[in-house]
């Protein structure tokens, strides 16, 4: 393998491993702040509640029987297996409770040399050539080869470069972006 190969190969790994990529499965992602949940609980065979519910300030949502519930930084998974937990305590024998996001209210920050420079609301995919086309492309001064995408990882801000040229080509993966994300592309030097 030769030494660009090499390097090209241990930048992606890199990055993955610094960003933690987030996963295609939207159930894996944690809710957010602003985050609006879709909740149907099941029992006895039938629909027993069916509410939206927003993650608030606190990082809670309000449930009937229930009251207020922690929920952020929970997967949809996890938030489901809590609420049959406190259901089946109280209420129900052998509850099925779905959630799903119905919104999400977390977004990402676009800057530099794209059009529409601003924060983007993130949603199920959104990856980034995805949010700089939301902020409406990029200028005739961007710098594409070296495209900084900053996340906080464990309370500590990381920052990986990214090759957009590479990605549009398919030579490097686009990146699935997550709630706070920031995005600066930079100018060209000539």
């Amino acid at each position: 393998m030769s030494n660009a190969k090499r390097l090209i190969l241990m930048t992606v790994l890199a990055s993955a491993l610094l960003l933690r990529v987030a996963s295609a499965d939207p159930s894996a992602t944690p809710v957010v702040l602003g985050d609006v949940l879709q909740v149907a609980v099941f029992a006895g065979g039938e629909k027993q509640e069916d509410f939206t519910a927003t993650v608030v300030a606190n990082g809670s949502i309000t449930c009937p029987l229930l009251g207020e519930t922690k929920v952020a930084g929970l997967t949809t998974d996890e938030i489901a297996r809590q609420l049959r937990a406190m259901l089946v305590r109280d209420f129900f024998v052998d509850p099925q409770v779905l959630v799903a996001v119905k919104e999400h209210g977390g977004q990402v920050f676009v800057t530099g040399e794209v059009r529409q420079p601003g924060a983007y609301g993130v949603r199920d995919g959104l990856t980034v050539l995805h949010a700089c086309l939301q902020a409406g492309g990029f200028t005739d001064y961007a710098a594409l080869h070296s495209v900084r995408l900053t996340r906080v990882v464990d309370g500590q801000s990381r920052t990986a470069m990214i090759d957009v040229v590479k990605v549009r080509q398919g030579k490097e993966p686009d990146l699935l972006l997550a709630s706070g994300d920031r995005l600066e592309i930079p100018r060209r030097r000539f």
